[in-house]
């Protein structure tokens, strides 16, 4: 799968991306990037760390610096193996988390991951369950588990607190600790202190107004306002993202249309600051090689349209097949990430999608090239 890229606290300078079976950050950038230039700079992976089954979720530690070796380090996930903790710098794996079924004492993989806002702890999501884990305890199980429903229907549990299904993103508020948790089965569910403590309330996604015009797969990703007051969904096979309002526990506010990405792959998105402190914009990819911005979604209701739409990632076909004169034909590669500097300003963008082994036919001399990169963008 081609890569999702996480934003590293250090910036521009530092970026994490995985695919199926591997996980590279990014070189740290160099000092002239963002001057004009005939060629594009090209960027090379730091180094890359090689994974025996497919990477279920990465978190990067919250501050993380490639120039600190004490907080280079990567948490990944991974089928059949303990939650493992990486050094961006060399590889070498550092510390080890089992979350073990007891029932059948097999290796339990997440597909959601998150550290807390100070660095000593994670949250780990999988079927219908949240563990919490210690980071100074390598080797050992995790401190805290709150399952979030029954694992079967018919169990007795209350609507109102709880949730099946797999725990398929994280994402929490670092002002009030507040843990959003969404599920491939359309609800989230919000807990106290990082995950450790109450249920304060779960809705579903389903049946709104935004589910009939964007619709939606499963979620994929949940991220706050710089506020804190409003929670940003997205799904899978979703043409956009949708805005709630936390203050009053769940109420759909607005939904982001237009984003084109009615897709399988996981899909990212990310939220930047304006001039206006109440202000902010939200920034996507689609299937069709253009990335998207989103301006104060947070200040309206209903259906808000994209403020920017910019064509930044597509193939083209081989050059051996193209006529003297001829302008050669594109091929539309998804945007699977975008990235916003803390500062404002810079965009990082990537693309790339899984194509079949039947598509691809080298002795076809119309075979298209496909874009996957990772880029940088000024604004």
């Amino acid at each position: 799968m081609p890569p999702p890229y996480l934003p590293a606290p250090n910036g521009i300078s530092d970026c994490l991306g995985w695919k199926a079976q591997q996980i590279y950050p990014v070189q740290n950038a160099p000092a002239d990037l963002l001057e004009e230039s005939i060629k594009p700079r090209t960027l090379s992976p730091y180094c890359s760390i090689q994974s025996v089954e497919s990477v279920n979720a990465v978190a990067e530690y919250p501050f993380f610096n490639l120039q600190d070796a004490s907080t280079a380090l990567i948490l990944s996930s991974m089928r059949d193996h303990p939650i493992r903790l990486n050094s961006a710098l060399t590889g070498h794996l550092g510390a080890s988390y089992p979350l073990v079924n007891p029932m059948t004492e097999e290796h339990v993989c997440p597909h959601s991951l998150a550290f807390n806002r100070s660095g000593d702890r994670f949250v780990a999501g999988s079927e219908s369950l949240i563990s919490v884990f210690d980071l100074s305890r390598p080797g050992e199980e995790p401190i805290a588990s709150m399952p979030t429903g029954p694992k079967r229907k018919g169990t007795n549990y209350s609507d109102a607190t709880t949730m099946r299904g797999i725990v398929s993103a994280l994402g929490a508020d670092p002002a009030t600790g507040v843990l959003a948790a969404g599920t491939f089965s359309r609800h989230v569910g919000l807990y106290d202190s990082w995950g450790q403590g109450d249920c304060v309330g779960v809705f579903s996604v389903k049946g709104t107004s935004a589910d009939e015009e964007i619709r939606g797969g499963g979620i994929t990703q949940v991220s706050w306002s710089p506020c804190g007051r409003y929670l940003y969904i997205a799904e899978r096979k979703s043409d956009g993202v949708m805005c709630y309002d936390i203050r009053k526990t769940g109420q759909l506010l607005s939904w982001l249309r237009g984003r084109n990405a009615l897709t399988n792959q996981r899909l990212g998105f990310d939220i930047g600051t304006t001039d206006d402190q109440a202000g902010h914009v939200i920034w996507a990819g689609g299937v069709d090689g253009q990335f998207r911005m989103w301006k104060n979604p947070h200040q309206q209701e209903g259906a808000v349209a994209p403020t920017l739409e910019v064509k930044g990632h597509d193939g083209m076909q081989s050059p051996l097949s193209a006529n003297a004169g001829s302008m050669l034909s594109r091929s539309e590669d998804t945007v699977s990430s975008a990235v916003v500097h803390h500062g404002g300003g810079i965009l990082a963008t990537s693309s790339g999608q899984r194509h079949l082994t039947a598509d691809l036919d080298e002795s076809n001399p119309h075979q298209p090239l496909y874009d996957y990169s990772l880029k940088i963008w000024k604004f």
